[in-house]
């Protein structure tokens, strides 16, 4: 019997330290998932916006563009406030900040009160973004880390989806506010769960001699050793010397190498652009086509499944074959795939049809898009990696904040088949990019290979 009850005990151990362990990531996943919900949910009532407010698609552009513009402001906020005061408290404040954004959304009457909670909702999701990745790392084992972070990566899209899957239910039968009103619920049941249950960095409470108790405990629930985190200041200190110059190694990158670094930002501009374009405008584009308010919701939700399939596909492949070659095959995909659509959209779609296509679309444009940050890893040296890859994201952004109008005037001059013309140009233009850009890798290696 008291073997028995030890082996109970050690059982009941091993199930709180896995609790432990895992709970505080899968806290940190749901909230990568309710931050794809917030960042589709707009676009995807637009076309209930645009019949009952009875305003023309281009009067949303602004507000959807003011998503993207928020986004990038919040991220270089968010960034500031969880490096100066924990990661908890900023992500904490974030989602509090949206869940009451998303809830006021479904008590307004027209677009000014829209402009000011879009913007709102963008710098939320920009906020939570960069706190939330550090946390999911800085609690990880560095072996893990990299798992951890794709399924980071593959929850907005799932949330997206899931949002977008939920309308087509929710909006035809009560209303679009509906939707709003979950989202603000589902908030503050998140916001609740995550006040008890999320811990502070490790590497944050190193800071702090005074709470190494308290640090100490929280390593040994989430199986870590504090090497991880180790001289945390010092770290810091470094980092932050070295800023200044990593940039001003960027510029005498871009100098001494401007083709391939302008061709790459061009790249992040134009592959920003098209999936900023489609998860603005989609819903709206098929809702011009008479297939129905549920499949218009949903039809984000169709891109969806594919981009969840390629994401980690194209990692895998990239290991195997190279990222120029990935990216060129899911390339050749895009322009096939999008072909299709616009071929198909000059005769009389069906939603059976556009059920196969979307998902087929999806998969080819998000491994195109995942293998640019690979591309853009190897494209610029260490000591100027970091740099060099937020300023292609920021080019990205860029590109995204363009898609707003892009879209809706590609839409408005030629209907569903203009807009799809649209992306498939981009596709096209991409793929002859980053060919380009294979071109110069290659000629670069010889060059290197004879002067060796």
């Amino acid at each position: 019997m008291p073997e028995n009850q030890a082996q109970a005990g050690a059982g009941r151990a091993g199930l709180s330290f896995t609790i432990y362990r895992w709970a505080p990531l899968a806290l940190l996943v749901a909230l990568f998932l309710y931050r794809g919900f917030c960042l589709t949910v707009i676009p995807i009532v637009a076309p209930s916006l645009l019949d009952e407010w009875n305003i023309a698609a281009r009067d949303l552009a602004g507000p959807l563009a003011l998503i993207a513009i928020g986004a990038a402001l919040g991220g270089v906020v968010g960034g500031f406030l969880g490096d100066a005061w924990g990661r908890r408290l900023p992500l904490l404040a974030f989602v509090l900040l949206q869940g009451v954004t998303i809830f006021l959304i479904a008590f307004i009457q027209g677009l000014p009160a829209l402009y000011v909670l879009a913007f709102v909702n963008g710098v939320c999701l920009g906020g939570v973004l960069p706190i939330g990745m550090a946390l999911m790392t800085e609690l990880t084992a560095p072996a893990r880390r990299g798992l951890i972070v794709s399924v980071a990566i593959l929850s907005g899209p799932l949330g997206l989806g899931a949002c977008s899957l939920a309308a087509g239910y929710i909006t035809p039968r009560f209303g679009w506010e509906m939707l709003f009103l979950i989202g603000g619920g589902i908030a503050a049941g998140l916001l609740i769960i995550l006040a008890i249950f999320l811990p502070e960095s490790p590497g944050f409470l190193a800071k702090f001699p005074g709470r190494a108790e308290e640090r100490a405990k929280l390593l040994q629930r989430v199986g870590l050793t504090g090497e991880e985190d180790e001289k945390p200041a010092e770290q810091g200190k470094g980092e932050g010397q070295a800023k200044p110059g990593m940039l001003q190694s960027a510029a005498k990158l871009l100098r001494e190498n401007m083709g391939s670094t302008l061709g790459l930002w061009a790249l992040f501009f134009i592959m920003y652009l098209l999936g900023a374009a489609i998860f603005s405008w989609l819903p709206v584009v098929f809702d011009s086509l008479d297939l129905g308010e549920a499949f218009a919701s949903q039809s984000i939700f169709y891109w969806t499944i594919g981009s969840m399939i390629a994401t980690p596909l194209s990692g895998w492949a990239i290991g195997r074959l190279g990222v120029y070659r990935v990216g060129l095959l899911f390339g050749a995909g895009m322009i096939l795939s999008l072909g299709t659509v616009v071929a198909v959209l000059a005769g009389t779609p069906t939603g059976q049809i556009m059920m196969l296509l979307l998902p087929l679309a999806g998969f080819t444009v998000a491994g195109q898009v995942t293998s640019l940050y690979t591309l853009a890893a190897q494209t610029y040296p260490s000591a100027v990696r970091a740099a060099g890859i937020g300023l292609a994201d920021a080019a990205g952004r860029l590109g995204g904040i363009a898609s707003a109008y892009a879209g809706v005037y590609a839409f408005e001059m030629g209907g569903a088949q203009g807009f799809f013309i649209g992306v498939f140009a981009l596709a096209a233009a991409g793929c002859v990019l980053l060919a380009l850009l294979w071109i110069g890798h290659l000629r670069q290696e010889r060059e290197a290979a004879a002067a060796a």
